[in-house]
């Protein structure tokens, strides 16, 4: 029967488009989603720099003595370099979130993908004097072409295994909830664009440590 071929056919484009999605299946190549620890967490934030809410998040980090990840966008790095710079002097990791962040990066072919990812790592380079070590593919997609070009950079893929929901879930009180449920070894995402995070994050790092959890940088 014809239906016999699509079966095969619809699993095999299924697990595909789940491991695409799924980035902590690290099903087209290692992804760093968690740490092994039993008491310490990594905090992440991506999209960034922001102009008004990051120096929040700066300042948030540097009250409780906290060091993160900040997986930038090149293009918005370039207009505000000196929050890149500062949050650089203040301890925390600069990492890659590619340069432009587009909807379709997924679909992208590896050559412009490392051409994409590349840019980005001059525009740091010449910020902080570093070329990341570290990538976070937008959307946390990953393929193929992404493999390729992550591999012939030589960088390293992180993703999360707490994602706070911040970019969709308006209602603070209900992402505190979520992000309460962390345990440690967690790789924690948030995005420094939003506004009113600082709030969330202020809560989490207090209540993380009245669980005997803390922080530390993914280097680390």
């Amino acid at each position: 029967s014809f239906w016999w071929y699509l079966i095969p056919l619809g699993l095999l484009l299924f697990f595909i488009t789940l491991g695409s999605f799924r980035i902590d299946l690290s099903f087209y190549l290692d992804v760093i989603c968690k740490i092994k620890s039993e008491n310490k967490v990594v905090l992440t934030f991506d999209d960034g720099p922001d102009e008004f809410v990051t120096p929040k998040v700066l300042e948030v980090l540097k009250k409780h003595n906290v060091k993160a990840v900040f997986f930038i966008i090149g293009d918005k790095a370039e207009s505000i370099p000196s929050l890149v710079k500062q949050a650089f002097d203040d301890g925390h990791i600069i990492a890659n979130h590619s340069c432009c962040h587009r909807s379709l990066y997924g679909f992208y072919p590896s050559q412009k993908v490392m051409v994409d990812i590349d840019k980005s790592q001059e525009i740091i380079k010449n910020i902080i004097g570093l070329r990341p070590r570290f990538f976070r593919p937008p959307f946390g997609v990953t393929n193929p072409n992404m493999k390729i070009a992550i591999q012939r950079l030589r960088l390293i893929a992180v993703g999360w295994s707490l994602r706070s929901l911040d970019t969709v879930q308006s209602n603070l009180d209900k992402l505190s909830q979520r992000i309460s449920k962390v345990k440690a070894g967690d790789i924690v995402l948030f995005h420094d664009r939003v506004q009113g995070i600082e709030h969330v994050l202020e809560d989490f790092i207090i209540s993380c440590r009245q669980q005997h959890l803390d922080f530390i940088r993914l280097d680390e």
